[in-house]
């Protein structure tokens, strides 16, 4: 029996197909090239003339600015797409012929190349429209525009016709396509809630935008923002706080005490240990400002501070507002008790999980429970302890909340002040008389840069590869 094909050979219908993509990619590209340099907007009331496409300055978006018998439309940088995919549709349909063959990611890139510039024109003029009607301006489409859409379209059409015709030979790829669908909604979320807004966070710290020059154009200072940043002398203490903060929470609460925790509530009365584990869900249920003013009470002086109450019955003179006396201490165990249920729930699942045949063979063969949890537990949380671990240390990094209202970052001067509580400040708090939008993010996006590289070195530790790999299972 012969070994079946990768692919069906292609019909005289395929290939009539591709050379319709091809020619309508060609097409789409240079109609996009020239509708970039052609009129784009005309306008009602005879009152001048509009930009092109490639005269728009760079600003902060569609703006209509009324000018001596002038209006002139600012667009932004994004206008540039037009030429980005004039250029990819030429360098797809000559790689294509280059390779003699074409693929189903040439047609995925078409269609990207094409639909994406567009939505983004077709937004910018509504917004043209719109702030042209404040001012009573009607402002209509010009050749250019309508040049550049229809471009835009054939280009899109061209990946349609790829995508369908290779889909048609390759069955795999439009399987792979399925699988792709399917995770499109989660990839849609994490685009827009975490791509883009790093990209914008990454272009605002390379600007000096602030409250005290909002509304202007933005001024591009390069790399000043960051060279302010590490030049700061207060920069050693807070890249200090934040990796004390981060590890000594994260071992001793949210995943060492998360950890004993599971193992002590997997190993007595089920009805205890849901009981048990409800208390230690409490903090983390609890709204914070609740939360914070129960340590406050806490922490305070004679005669409103409970810890202080408890040392007077014990004969102890010594009763400081331990708030001030030890602010970490308070710090990681305000964090810690909400941070260790997490990592409590999703290592007593794990536990639970464990098949039971194994513990009871090892008992069996005469085990205590301590060798149980060394040599079957805790080889079984591998992933658990990768996702736990992961997770808290990238929460821990970005989290500031607890800290802003227990201590400020104080008390004193950046005393228990981290990293994402600084770029809170330098941002969106009121920072020396202004916020410092462009400065915090510079702040913002060291601190990203820092997570995704600590994810990946814990990707490596952990041996995500071996973890997510399909069972083997031999065939007899």
């Amino acid at each position: 029996m012969s070994s079946p094909q990768q692919s069906d050979p292609v019909t005289p219908s395929g290939q009539k197909a591709v050379l319709v993509g091809h020619g309508l990619a060609l097409v789409g590209a240079v109609m996009a090239l020239v509708g970039f340099y052609l009129p784009w907007l005309g306008f009602v009331g005879g009152r001048g003339l509009v930009a092109t496409l490639s005269g728009a300055r760079i600003g902060a978006g569609p703006v209509i600015r009324l000018g001596e018998n002038v209006v002139v439309f600012r667009g932004s940088p994004t206008s540039y797409l037009v030429v980005v995919a004039a250029v990819i549709a030429l360098l797809v349909v000559g790689l294509a012929f280059r390779r003699r063959r074409l693929t189903g990611w040439d047609g995925l890139t078409l269609i990207t190349a094409g639909l994406l510039p567009l939505l983004v024109l077709w937004g910018q003029f509504g917004a043209a429209q719109r702030e042209a009607g404040k001012v009573g301006i009607l402002i209509q489409t010009q050749y250019g525009l309508v040049l550049v859409y229809l471009a835009l379209l054939a280009v899109f059409a061209a990946g349609i016709l790829h995508v369908r015709n290779y889909s048609r030979q390759n069955p795999s790829f439009r399987n792979t396509l399925g699988a792709y669908a399917f995770m499109s909604p989660a990839t849609f979320l994490v685009l827009v809630f975490f791509l883009i807004p790093v990209v914008l966070l990454a272009v605002l710290s390379l600007t000096d935008l602030s409250s005290a020059n909002f509304g202007e154009p933005w001024n591009f200072i390069g790399l000043e923002n960051y060279r302010r940043m590490f030049s700061d002398r207060f920069f050693p203490k807070i890249l200090g706080n934040t990796i004390f903060y981060v590890v000594t929470t994260l071992v001793f609460f949210n995943v060492g005490l998360a950890l004993v925790l599971a193992l002590l509530t997997a190993h007595i009365n089920r009805r205890a240990s849901f009981f048990f584990r409800l208390i230690w869900l409490l903090p983390r249920i609890t709204p914070s400002v609740v939360y914070i003013v129960m340590w406050k009470r806490f922490t305070q002086v004679p005669p409103y501070g409970i810890i202080n109450q408890f040392a007077g019955w014990l004969g102890i003179d010594y009763q400081p507002y331990w708030l001030n006396e030890a602010p970490w201490v308070f710090v990681i165990l305000v964090n810690g008790f909400v941070g260790a249920s997490f990592g409590m729930i999703i290592f007593t699942s794990a536990i639970e999980a464990i098949p039971k045949d194994l513990i009871t063979a090892a008992k069996v063969d005469g085990a205590s429970t301590l060798q149980v949890i060394r040599d079957i537990t805790l080889p079984m949380l591998r992933w658990p302890l990768l996702f736990v671990t992961t997770y808290q240390t990238l929460s821990l990094l970005v989290s500031f909340e607890y800290i802003l209202l227990l201590t400020q970052g104080g008390p004193g001067l950046y005393t228990t002040e981290v990293w994402a509580l600084t770029a809170y400040k330098r941002a969106l708090f009121t920072y020396f008389g202004s916020n410092q939008w462009a400065y915090g993010a510079a702040w913002g996006f060291v601190l990203v840069a820092i997570g995704i590289v600590l994810s990946i070195i814990y990707l490596r530790v952990f041996q995500f590869d071996q973890l997510v790999q399909e069972p083997k299972i031999d065939v007899l």
